[in-house]
């Protein structure tokens, strides 16, 4: 220690030189951090107090009530879609139509099976059998994919039209 206080002594104007330019230096460095934290803080208070259109308090608001609406529409289009994919399972919208002549005598394919299910297999076949005399319907259920009665051929064709991905109609835009 007593080294250090001689060579001090020693070089005290040059130890004094460099405390100054250290001291300005400090100084310098200080005033300019002062003036970009006045810049900074200004450009922050323009932001927090502009008017409405330009406000980042109030566009940070609006965003948010924004943000919240567009979640409930959200959530209520979710819950009407999974209401509607639950009917759609029920819906009966596989269908599939056979004419045939049932008689001898009479032409045209005038008679028909029309088979109606939905995605479970429940539905119906109903059939008309036309002839010169009179005309019979007659409807058969269908539960699990399954007919109550037996099925005509003419049923089961109907049936077979409505499974496959053919005799689906294409609706396009």
């Amino acid at each position: 220690m007593p080294q250090l206080l001689q060579s001090l002594n020693q070089n005290s104007a040059s130890a004094l030189l460099l405390l100054g330019v250290l001291v300005v230096a400090l100084t310098v460095l200080s005033v300019l951090q002062t003036l970009a934290f006045r810049r900074m803080r200004a450009k922050w208070q323009s932001l927090l107090r502009g008017n409405d259109s330009d406000n980042l308090e109030g566009l940070l608001e609006r965003h948010m009530t924004q943000h919240l609406e567009n979640q409930g529409r959200l959530d209520d289009a979710h819950d009407r879609i999974q209401t509607l994919e639950r009917k759609m399972r029920s819906a009966k919208r596989y269908v599939g139509l056979v004419r045939f002549d049932a008689f001898d005598d009479v032409g045209g394919n005038q008679s028909f099976s029309l088979a109606v299910y939905d995605e479970e297999g429940n539905g119906a076949v109903v059939t008309s059998l036309v002839g010169r005399e009179g005309c019979r319907v007659y409807g058969k259920g269908l539960v699990n994919g399954k007919p109550e009665r037996h099925l005509t051929a003419e049923e089961e064709m109907a049936i077979e039209q409505a499974t496959s991905a053919k005799a689906r109609p294409r609706i396009s835009p």
